[in-house]
């Protein structure tokens, strides 16, 4: 075995694996964070929020449009939200208090869980707050979005609004 061949190709891979080291360390460092299931659970919450505002612009489109004798498609009715925006029918900024409200409100509530569970881990009993609460809050903003899509005249959810509350109740 030629040990300076090994020697040289240690220190070639060690050279590579250091290359870049700098930027290589923030995406994991990055990766990490985005990954913890604390920020997924945000991300879930955001995104659940953002999709609920998107279908509420779609029911005020869709009430716009029906109000102007109109029996609109899906695409009709989302780029019909631009029209809407542009009459008044969506504020911006409403929806982006809206969304931030209900975000904070969010995260406030399931850090209030996360506090139950604590205690309860503390009192050597099983945790059950997050779950309850997290599953709470995600079944409420589904609810809210089919709902929405059902007042957009997309009556295929409605079977699905029944369910929900069914589920939820």
């Amino acid at each position: 075995m030629n040990f300076d061949a090994l020697k040289i190709s240690a220190l070639g891979a060690i050279d590579a694996l250091l290359e870049g080291v700098t930027y290589k360390s923030l995406i994991a460092a990055l990766l990490a964070i985005l990954l913890h299931k604390h920020s997924v659970l945000f991300l879930a919450f955001s995104a659940l929020v953002f999709i609920d505002c998107f279908t509420r612009w779609m029911s005020l489109s869709y009430k716009r449009l029906q109000g102007m004798g109109q029996t609109p498609s899906v695409m009709q009715i989302i780029g019909g939200i631009e029209a809407a925006r542009a009459e008044g029918l969506i504020s911006s900024e409403v929806m982006k208090h809206r969304f931030v409200g209900k975000v904070i409100v969010y995260i406030l509530c399931v850090l209030a869980a996360v506090l139950v569970d604590l205690a309860m881990i503390t009192l050597h009993q099983p945790v059950w707050a997050v779950p309850l609460v997290a599953g709470y809050l995600v079944i409420t903003e589904l609810l809210s979005i089919c709902e929405n899509l059902n007042d957009a005249g997309i009556e295929a959810v409605q079977g699905l609004v029944n369910i929900i509350k069914k589920r939820r109740g």
